[in-house]
């Protein structure tokens, strides 16, 4: 549940913690009247008990049998540590009616207070302060209040307040208000409230409700403000609302000057451990409309699809729960959007595709498709899980942007939707004698507005037998999947461009696909086989467990690791898979004939610390403490593909390439503020790099981080893969923290094939006393943005 409200908000909100300064109104047992204990300089020495008042003063007048007791000069009333300080006091001993009066002064749970006067019955806890002054250390907080009161039970009132977390007497933001009430659960009521720069109103509201440092509270949030050559000034201001203990939600009410008025609303739920649901949605009529593609933004062109479209909207959503059962887990999600570039259009912000997506990770650890994306996937699961079988259920909702909005004819939308699939799995389990097998089952039912609509039933039983010996470990497997379908609904509508498992697209023609049930069956065979050879060096002694020694560590062992790895797969060709049905990938199989090997070597060090922790006789003790860290690993990989080897197809056009590329990894962590990482394919038969993937990132708490990553992909054309375009492009990311105070950091993407930069992004964070500003500036292809952040004082 989102707890952080609007710092405006929340400042007014710790005027509750008043009471904290009243000891008498917080004290966990009521004090007896007969057990407030008076003492003077020259009398007795006594020790109070822990639930009792003391008094402490230059003079006391009055005994016990007076009707009150009056102290002078250097007046204390104290229960335990904490302590009030007066230059006077009265106390009732009949009524337990207490007065205060004269430089105040109270340290009370951490917190000081200063007041003028104050009156207060020690047996049901009422009273007031005059002209009092709060500061709270934890959250840093300053509180002014002409008069507070205390009145039965937890509710308190004040006139003219002002709360800051900024100290001086003109503090950099406050909140002002003429009256108000506050409850210790962190209600707070506040009228005629003003919002003050530098003692200067900003703005006013005639009554706010505002929470406290206690329970989360309905209220405005930060607005969101910035300034971009696709949407003009943005002013995205959140409301957030608590509609109870398991739900909340938030309201964005967005403007942006070139676009119109946004209306989104957000929703959370959490109804137990086990369950939880995130929902958001967003609509508006937008001012600008794309009716052909040279209205469309500059970066859309050229894709052949426009945007037509002004009434604009995202519904989207996940959800993590059970059904009838803890033991049914049941996930949903959701993502339906108006047109292919909404997403586009509407990134950033509190309710903007990184948000979400940014959120949707977060909580569920899902993710949504790239805003780029033609396919809005919408997913539903239901699992079950024993201990040795397990059932899922799933449907999945696929809305294809190509087809809306009148870029295409709806009725011609060949897009797959899976209503319902079924899964069946028995897990790998000994069957006996070294032997183990496993089974899955899965059924779909593919329905096509357009196109071929039916059932498709695969089981796929599979047996392994490990060998193991001391040196080396051998997996032999064997595996069958049988496949049935079933159309209920036959369109030929000729030629289906689709993408196959390796990436490429292909032509399916549907003229050649047959009616009526058919099946197909597949062999698999391989092994698997790794062995791991090992070696420890001593790099040096342990340090002695010496007190003197703290801190001290050394590298004293060092581990290699080296573990190849061979595995081969072969299943049979089947021979006319164009007369089965397509439904996605899994319908043309080819056969198989791979072997693919590794070598993997792992570098293991262990560093002994010399650490301290307390000793019997309470002084400190020493002793040496071990941890261990894979700091370096190196792998090798490359397959060969003998069918590959034999193919007789297109020769002409493809040569045999039966090697893959050689992959090679790194990754290197030598300490605990530097991480590299390395990934590389080299082509045999190009004899250059086909693939790169790079990064090195320093950090270090307190400083900041720099990261330098470099990606590179060259476009192919083989038999077996086919990349179009080429990909070159490095990115630089560093973020300095410079003091406590200021935080700037950099991001910049250059792409040298297209030779341009794709961004080019500076910001600064200035944190304050009792605010945080933050200023960024950001240059994309399609996009200059500017946006302006403030943020007061986290309660």
């Amino acid at each position: 549940m989102k707890r952080k409200l609007s710092r405006i908000s929340l400042a007014a909100g710790a005027i509750l913690v008043l009471s904290l300064c009243l000891p008498w109104t917080i004290i966990g047992k009521t004090p007896d009247q007969n057990k407030v204990r008076k003492y003077v300089p020259d009398a007795p020495v006594q020790t109070p008990k822990q639930d009792e008042w003391t008094f402490s003063a230059d003079r006391v007048v009055g005994d016990h049998t007076s009707e009150y007791v009056e102290a002078f000069g250097n007046v204390s009333l104290s229960l335990g540590e904490d302590q009030l300080r007066a230059d006077f006091a009265r106390y009732y001993q009949a009524t337990g009616w207490v007065f205060l009066k004269g430089n105040i002064r109270a340290h009370w749970g951490g917190d000081f207070l200063q007041a003028d006067e104050g009156e207060f019955d020690l047996t049901n806890m009422t009273g007031w302060l005059k002209n009092g002054k709060l500061f709270m250390a934890k959250p840093h907080l300053y509180v002014e209040a002409e008069r507070v009161g205390k009145s039965v039970g937890d509710s308190y009132t004040f006139k003219n307040a002002k709360v800051t977390s900024c100290s001086g007497d003109k503090p950099a933001w406050s909140v002002t208000s003429g009256e108000g009430d506050v409850t210790l659960d962190g209600s707070v009521h506040l009228y005629r409230s003003a919002f003050r720069i530098k003692d200067v109103p900003v703005f006013y509201w005639p009554y706010m409700v505002l929470p406290g440092r206690g329970a989360r509270q309905s209220g405005f949030l930060m607005p969101y403000v910035s300034t971009s050559d696709k949407l003009g000034l943005q002013v995205n201001l959140p409301y957030y609302w608590v509609i109870n203990d398991e739900m909340d939600a938030t309201f964005y009410q967005n403007y942006m000057s070139k676009r119109g008025y946004m209306q989104g609303i957000e929703l959370r739920h959490t109804e137990d451990a086990s369950s939880r649901g995130l929902w958001q949605a967003n609509v508006m009529n937008d001012n600008i409309r794309a009716s052909t593609e040279a209205d469309e933004w500059k970066d859309y062109r050229d894709d052949g699809l426009t945007r037509k479209n002004r009434d604009r909207w995202w519904v989207r959503g996940k959800y993590d729960g059970w059904l009838g059962s803890p033991q049914w887990k049941i996930k949903i999600d959701l993502d339906l959007v108006s047109d292919q570039n909404y997403m586009r259009d509407f990134q950033y912000g509190p309710d903007g595709y990184d948000k979400t997506r940014e959120e949707f990770l977060d909580v569920f650890g899902r993710d949504i498709e790239n805003k780029d994306s033609l396919d809005r996937l919408n997913k539903a699961y239901v699992s079950r899980s024993w201990d040795r079988f397990g059932v899922v259920g799933f449907t999945q909702y696929d809305q294809n942007l190509a087809y809306m909005n009148g870029n295409n004819p709806s009725s011609e939308n060949p897009t797959i939707q899976i209503l319902p699939e079924l899964n069946g799995y028995a897990w790998q389990q000994s069957l006996g004698a070294g032997l183990e097998g496993s089974v899955d089952v899965k059924y779909d039912y593919f329905h096509r507005d357009y196109g071929d609509s039916g059932h498709r039933a695969i089981i796929s039983p599979e047996l392994k037998y490990p060998l193991k010996s001391r040196y080396l470990t051998v997996i032999p497997s064997v595996s069958m999947q049988e496949t049935a379908y079933s159309l209920t609904d036959r369109q030929a509508v000729g030629d289906l461009t689709v993408v196959g498992t390796d990436g490429r697209d292909s032509v399916v023609d549907t003229t050649k696909i047959r009616d009526g049930f058919q099946t197909r069956t597949i062999w698999t065979g391989g092994f698997t086989a790794f062995s791991e050879m090992t070696r420890t060096f001593a790099l040096d002694e342990a340090p002695k467990a010496d007190p003197s020694l703290a801190g001290t560590s050394r590298w004293t062992r060092l581990k290699n690791s080296i573990i190849p790895r061979l595995a081969y797969t072969y299943s049979n060709n089947v021979t006319g898979q164009e007369k089965l049905p397509y439904f996605d990938a899994d319908d043309r199989v080819e056969g198989k004939n791979k072997v693919t090997y590794s070598l993997t070597s792992v570098l293991d060090r262990r560093r002994d610390s010399v650490v301290l922790s307390p000793g019997s006789n309470g002084e400190p003790a020493a002793r040496v403490a071990r941890d261990y860290l894979d700091f370096l690993t190196f792998r090798l990989e490359q397959s060969y593909d003998v069918r590959e080897s034999q193919r007789t197809d297109e020769r002409d056009r493809y040569e045999r390439k039966p090697f893959s590329d050689i992959m090679t990894e790194l990754k290197i962590k030598p300490a605990n503020f530097v991480d590299i990482l390395t990934r590389n394919w080299f082509s045999p038969y190009k004899g250059d790099m086909t693939q790169s993937e790079n990064t090195i990132r320093f950090y270090k708490d307190g400083l900041g981080e720099n990261s330098v990553g470099y990606d590179f992909l060259q476009s192919l054309d083989e038999y077996q893969r086919s990349r179009d375009n080429d990909l070159s492009i490095i990115k630089f990311g560093a973020k300095w923290q410079i003091n406590d105070s200021y935080t700037v950091g950099v991001k910049f993407r250059h792409d040298f094939v297209d030779e341009q930069d794709l961004e080019r992004t500076v910001y600064l964070d200035w944190a304050a006393e009792c605010y945080t500003l933050h200023f960024l500036y950001s240059q994309k292809p399609g996009d200059n943005r500017f946006v302006v952040g403030f943020d007061l004082l986290d309660f």
